[in-house]
């Protein structure tokens, strides 16, 4: 994952506070839960010494994001000298819904959040009709677009060539018009297959889902084959056929997403372990600080489990700086404490590293590490 959508966040010189906050609207008093959760952060962010006109930002942006809340879902906020840096819908509510007010932002549960959630696009169709659904990398209560398809109707063929795809019509199968259903089908198909690509084109989608026909899903997977269109394809559950139909197909794909998110999550710790082996990646939160410091990380691993997250010391003015000691750093005397993950993601964002969460298929983790841009040295493996 690019971390430089995080770039906002660290544009005040001034202390910055982080909100996580559970914001679900999944139960009839969660609008009080929702008030009581807040006033309890804010109460907390003034005993930290925040000001008035960053606490009323704060809480103006989450009125703003729980209006738009659906179901079970959290947001996290970034503010600092009254002015809003950022603000994150998460797919999931936080564990704990916390603030904070430090010299730098707090944005893990957002880059953990990015990494679980990505954009795909979800189909249904049979023969001759079809809605594609696009969603962003962001969760939202309503696709980022939603496109209708009506294709050629076979009702009115003769029934002597609507045997299908692969059946022979007419006697002995020799129907001059046995072939229009098939053909119509690969037209609407092709079609439709247009609409699939724009869709993931608008969201930069890295999945498509499809329930429906089984012939017609053939007929799309010919015409996004890997010539055409690279990102791969999962077959759910659901499709066409009214309400029930559709509303299987969006469960099957949240469930099929979570599970894709998962293989890659798998695969980036495959890559990893088979790179710690070589001498292309350093394991543990030690090991990476120097890796940190001097820029040689490519990407960050972190785990979302913050269960004893240590404190580090990072450098007002040097972010890509950070240690356990603060002797270690530019300016002794400046430096500040603050949590691991917050230091850590400051500075691989200020080195142009990406980062990867640590799961343990499917499961949080605390594991920290990195895979470097290039070998360690023999006296560094000692």
């Amino acid at each position: 994952m690019d971390l430089g959508f995080l770039r906002p966040l660290y544009e005040s010189d001034a202390p910055v506070a982080s909100v996580h906050l559970d914001t679900s609207r999944d139960r009839t008093d969660a609008g009080k839960e929702l008030e009581l959760r807040w006033r309890h952060l804010r109460d907390e962010l003034s005993s930290l010494g925040t000001d008035k006109a960053t606490l009323d930002v704060l809480e103006q942006a989450v009125r703003d994001g729980s209006s738009r809340a659906f179901g079970s879902h959290g947001h996290s906020l970034f503010a600092s000298e009254g002015r809003l840096l950022g603000a994150y819908t998460l797919s999931e509510p936080p564990a704990q819904s916390r603030a904070l007010r430090m010299p730098v932002p707090d944005p893990l549960p957002v880059v953990v959040d990015r990494g679980r959630y990505l954009p795909y696009v979800l189909v249904a169709l049979d023969r001759v009709n079809a809605k594609v659904f696009s969603y962003t990398g962001h969760p939202s209560s309503e696709p980022a677009s939603e496109k209708d398809f009506s294709g050629a109707d076979l009702r009115n063929i003769d029934p002597m060539g609507r045997g299908g795809p692969g059946v022979l019509s007419g006697y002995n199968g020799r129907f001059d018009g046995k072939h229009y259903p098939m053909e119509t089908w690969r037209e609407n198909t092709a079609r439709i297959a247009q609409q699939v690509r724009e869709a993931v084109a608008e969201v930069d989608a890295r999945i498509i889902f499809v329930g429906g026909d089984e012939e017609a899903i053939a007929y799309l997977r010919d015409n996004l084959g890997e010539r055409k269109l690279s990102i791969p394809i999962r077959l759910v559950a659901g499709g066409r056929g009214g309400p029930d139909a559709e509303e299987r197909l969006h469960a099957a794909a949240a469930e099929a997403l979570r599970d894709f998110v998962i293989d890659g999550h798998d695969d980036i710790i495959a890559d990893y372990h088979q790179k710690l082996a070589n001498d292309q990646a350093v394991r543990g939160t030690e090991p990476t600080l120097p890796m940190l410091s001097e820029a040689r990380v490519r990407t960050l691993l972190l785990g979302a489990d913050r269960d004893g997250e240590p404190e580090l010391w990072g450098s007002p003015g040097e972010p890509v700086l950070v240690s356990k000691n603060p002797a270690d750093l530019d300016d002794p005397d400046a430096a500040f404490r603050a949590p691991a993950s917050a230091l850590m993601l400051r500075s691989a964002m200020a080195a142009d590293a990406g980062f990867g969460e640590v799961l343990d298929h499917g499961h949080t983790s605390n594991e920290n590490g990195a895979i470097l841009r290039f070998p360690t040295s023999p006296n560094e493996r000692v």
